[in-house]
């Protein structure tokens, strides 16, 4: 068995992607009567499902799966909204029902780590008396704690 480290500047990837996302969710009225979002968006969230399920064999350094985490819970907003915006459409009969679930079940483990995460981030920046916490602070919290993480398989 080979294992091959790629090494590139992933942040960047990320970082798009959420910036996709985001643009997803902020043109949603205009995007859903035309397009299937839900499907675009299923996509990039299981573009990350495959970081963050195997992205340890392939991920450069432990710090990359970090900065993952850390990027999915500092962008927590997009990925919430993103969650009820597949939520409303599916209930009722309405078009890209199926696909507005698949979404929503395909965010099982972006909100299982924002889930896990924000509690023990603001637990340990209400017990240091700190309003604002650098990214160092943060990726020291979220690697403090990946063993009670629990995630699903994709």
């Amino acid at each position: 068995k080979c294992r091959v480290r790629l090494e590139y500047s992933w942040k960047q990837l990320w970082t798009a992607l959420i910036s996709l996302l985001k643009f997803v969710v902020h043109h949603e009225t205009d995007l859903v009567h035309e397009h299937n979002i839900f499907q675009l968006a299923s996509q990039v969230i299981n573009i990350f499902n495959l970081f963050i399920t195997y992205g340890d064999t392939f991920l450069p350094t432990a710090g990359s799966y970090d900065e993952l985490y850390y990027e999915l819970i500092r962008m927590h907003h997009v990925f919430d909204s993103m969650y009820s915006m597949a939520l409303r459409y599916t209930t009722g009969e309405v078009q890209w029902k199926e696909s507005a679930a698949k979404l929503s079940n395909h965010l099982v483990n972006v909100r299982a780590i924002i889930q896990h995460f924000t509690p023990k981030i603001d637990s340990w920046s209400a017990s240091n008396h700190l309003t604002a916490l650098t990214e160092d602070q943060v990726l020291d919290v979220v690697r403090c704690n990946y063993d009670t993480l629990t995630l699903k398989l994709h």
